[in-house]
């Protein structure tokens, strides 16, 4: 492997939405160790996801402890298998590196912000 040089520095202040992008994603990458370890067949704390009486799983998005508003109206997406929870945590880690996520993340950190001044 050769090694390439560059002139770029860490920056002395990163971005709050790049923060933020960093904490869901750490978040969602803890998750889908959860799901590999389920796989195995360990039972986990702390995991999003969970199966219901007939056998589907459901998998939310959490910022904080608080679960995201992906669509109006809806918090889950729902799946067919452990294989398809894993799918849809890595495509969540996709959209939310590639900035799809921002608008959700800004509210959410508005909203818990604004319960810290009760």
């Amino acid at each position: 492997m050769e090694l390439k040089f560059v002139s770029n520095q860490k920056p002395g202040k990163v971005d709050v939405t790049t923060l933020r992008r960093q904490k869901l994603v750490r978040r969602i990458d803890q998750q889908i160790g959860l799901v590999r370890s389920v796989i195995e067949g360990h039972d986990p704390r702390g995991s999003w996801f969970w199966m219901d009486e007939t056998g589907s799983y459901f998998v939310p998005i959490k910022y904080g402890r608080h679960t995201l508003e992906l669509k109006k109206g809806m918090f889950a997406v729902q799946c067919q298998n452990l294989d398809d929870v894993e799918h849809v945590l890595c495509t969540f880690r996709g959209m939310v590196l590639n900035g799809d996520m921002d608008t959700h993340l800004t509210m959410k950190s508005a909203e818990i912000r604004n319960n810290f001044g009760r």
